[in-house]
């Protein structure tokens, strides 16, 4: 009997060692507050997120139909170490590259693209000091790519006349490139197209998931181009030279903001990509 009334003696001094009610309704406020303001923090970040993509849509839709792409000389502006106005506030330039057509797929249902003057690089120790992500494999954004993955885009070459009369590259000229984390090979664009997918291999670039007959429609005239928007690094450390294939090699690190698909034959637009974080 004694040994009970220990036991019951015990339990009522544990219980009464827990919270009050007044304590369980303070925490069970504290707690709704912090779901709250959760909750209004998200809804701020998606709608910060909303204006920023349909901002880079916009821009993107203006450069297409205005054809306001990079010129000579704003590609020497930023290849020469100024930091422009422009620069500094990051604004994106614009340059439109040719979709070379592959042979489509039955298999998958699918037309492929190769885009005519990028270069993958799958493994790259000259880009380390111009990527330090490259040397984790993780991104700024916070995403995984592929280490050593970069990609350039030729902005401007060097060229001379064949026998043709025809402009061509000089064997051992110069490139100015733009030099940028493979964004094929990890989300960094949201599509407005699910029927367009970036296809992370070497060899071909960037599908669409479309009939044979739609297919032919669109690649028959070869008027498909690809519009992509860049936003260049400013400072100096920004910036490389080395050498390819006797091609020596001026690199800027860029970040690509955006990503347009259509047919200059008929000015639509088929595919949009858009970058949703700053």
């Amino acid at each position: 009997m004694f040994r009970i009334t220990i036991l019951i003696f015990c339990a009522l001094a544990v219980a009464a060692c827990g919270p009050s009610k007044e304590e369980l309704r303070r925490q069970q406020l504290l707690e709704a507050q912090r779901l709250e303001q959760a909750r209004l923090e998200a809804e701020r970040l998606a709608a910060e997120r909303d204006t920023r993509v349909q901002a880079r849509l916009n821009e993107a839709r203006d450069a297409w139909d205005s054809a306001d792409y990079m010129s000579e000389g704003d590609i020497d502006t930023v290849f020469s170490g100024t930091i422009t106005p422009e620069l500094r506030a990051a604004k994106t330039y614009f340059v439109e590259l040719e979709l070379q057509a592959a042979k489509y797929n039955y298999g998958e249902r699918k037309q492929s693209f190769v885009i005519v003057g990028m270069r993958n690089l799958p493994s790259s120790e000259v880009y380390r000091p111009l990527f330090p992500a490259l040397q984790t494999g993780n991104t700024a954004s916070g995403s995984t790519a592929s280490a050593n993955s970069i990609l350039e885009f030729t902005l401007k070459n060097q060229q001379t006349e064949n026998r043709l009369g025809q402009l061509v590259e000089k064997d051992d000229g110069q490139r100015w490139v733009a030099a940028n984390l493979n964004f094929k090979d990890y989300d960094l664009l949201a599509t407005m197209q699910s029927s367009w997918r970036w296809e992370p291999g070497l060899f071909e670039d960037l599908s669409w998931y479309i009939s044979p007959e739609k297919a032919y429609e669109h690649t028959t005239d070869r008027a498909l181009t690809m519009q992509v928007g860049l936003r260049f690094c400013p400072i100096q450390r920004c910036r490389m030279e080395y050498q390819y294939r006797k091609h020596p090699i001026s690199a800027v690190r860029t970040d690509i903001i955006s990503v347009m698909v259509g047919s200059r034959a008929t000015g639509r637009v088929l595919a949009e990509f858009v970058r949703e974080d700053k």
